[in-house]
């Protein structure tokens, strides 16, 4: 039974799981394997077995997790570092090459970055009205990280 070294240096399982302190026991297991079988050592693999271990085993100790979580807490690095791993690949084929600084066009990249600023923004507000934002579509369940909002933003 491996438990990090000191009772003083124990992480919050939430934190090392990446879930709010709501989660289910199968949340919790299903991370927590999912951890395991990425995982890159065998000490980041016993953080997540003792980490869902000590929530589902323990109700005790799952209170005092959930009594000192931080109220709201978001694991946005987490899910960046899950975007990363899902892309890790560079999805341009440049032929064995790096890009160079001469592969940009720079004055022609700020000319067209400047029009769009200075474009007047449309009128109208039906679709903004007819469509509700993606939170609300999605049962407000927070959206995933797309290659579409690292690359445009």
């Amino acid at each position: 039974m491996t438990t990090p070294a000191s009772a003083n240096r124990r992480p919050n399982p939430f934190h090392v799981l990446g879930l709010p302190v709501d989660a289910t026991e199968a949340a919790i297991v299903e991370r927590a394997e999912e951890g395991i079988q990425t995982a890159s050592t065998a000490q980041d693999r016993d953080l997540y077995d003792w980490a869902m271990r000590e929530l589902i085993r323990n109700p005790r100790a799952r209170l005092r997790y959930e009594l000192t979580e931080a109220p709201g807490t978001d694991y946005r690095d987490r899910r960046w570092a899950a975007f990363a791993r899902t892309h890790r690949t560079y999805p341009a084929d440049l032929g064995g090459r790096s890009l160079r600084p001469d592969d940009f066009d720079l004055p022609q990249a700020l000319r067209r970055t400047v029009r769009a600023l200075a474009a007047a923004p449309v009128a109208g507000t039906g679709e903004a009205v007819s469509t509700p934002p993606a939170a609300a579509r999605a049962q407000d369940r927070e959206p995933e990280v797309e290659v579409r909002d690292v690359l445009f933003g």
